[in-house]
């Protein structure tokens, strides 16, 4: 059972936690703690959304331990695909401007857009797993899709 859920969401949890952090020791060190905490608490239903409000919570206490207020920032894995040279430099580039948008918007609207765009989880799983409900995450999703439009140049800011 321990090794099926690890072997289930071992990529989700780590690539949210490295989102988060952009640092691959650290993503390692706070994923290792993330299943200790959740094998010991003998979670059986909604095993990703447990894994991930630990791994949030596991990300903040080390963050607010450090008193970082910017930490937040993300770098992509180089894409492998079959693309020629120049399509795969234009797609990192778009992805780094992207990352560098994300790095700029508030914190609550950050973490929605992760989860809800880069993730794909559903309003109702975001709203679990960020334990707020689900108009705040709808509006903190359109807030900030609003302000990476702006950012990237597509929207004025009115």
């Amino acid at each position: 059972m321990r090794r099926e859920v690890f072997e289930n969401n071992y990529d989700a949890i780590y690539k949210y936690i490295r989102y988060l952090t952009n640092d691959p020791e650290l993503t390692h060190d706070l994923l290792q703690e993330t299943f200790y905490r959740f094998y010991h608490k003998n979670y059986t239903e909604h095993e990703r959304t447990y894994l991930l409000k630990i791994a949030r919570n596991l990300v903040y206490d080390h963050y607010r331990r450090k008193k970082i207020v910017g930490f937040f920032q993300l770098k992509s894995d180089p894409i492998a695909t079959e693309a020629l040279p120049d399509e795969v430099i234009e797609r990192n580039a778009e992805i780094e401007k992207l990352y560098c948008a994300l790095q700029q918007i508030k914190w609550s609207y950050r973490e929605v857009v992760i989860l809800r765009y880069i993730e794909e989880y559903s309003v109702k799983e975001t709203s679990m797993i960020l334990n707020c409900s689900e108009v705040k995450v709808k509006n903190n999703t359109a807030r900030g899709l609003k302000a990476l439009r702006v950012l990237l140049g597509g929207e004025k800011d009115v």
